[in-house]
C-alpha cells in the first residue's frame, strides 16, 4: 500500500476536513496496531493514536512529500517517539 500524495497535499490545507476524515479512517487501525505492538494497553494505545493525529495537524503543513522515501516510515517515527 502506498500513501496518496494527493491526500497528503489536501491535509496541508485547513479548509479540507474531508481529507482528515479520510486520513483518520485509513490510518487509525494501523497506528493502533503499532501502538499495541509496542506493548501498550488498549487505553494507552488509543491515547497514542490521538496524540499522533494531534502532532500531524502541526507537522503536515510543512511536510514535503518525497516519492523516494516512505511516508509510513515517517509516520512510524512520529508514533514511536
Amino acid at each position: 500500500h502506498t500513501t496518496s500524495p494527493t491526500l497528503l497535499d489536501r491535509l496541508r490545507r485547513p479548509d479540507d476536513p474531508d481529507a482528515w476524515d479520510r486520513f483518520v479512517r485509513l490510518y487509525s487501525a494501523g497506528l493502533y496496531s503499532w501502538a499495541r505492538g509496542m506493548g501498550l494497553q488498549h487505553a494507552d494505545a488509543a491515547d497514542l493514536v490521538q496524540d499522533v493525529f494531534a502532532t500531524l495537524v502541526q507537522k503536515l503543513p510543512e511536510f514535503e512529500y518525497d516519492a523516494g522515501r516512505s511516508f509510513r516510515g515517517w509516520l512510524w517515527t512520529i508514533t514511536r517517539n
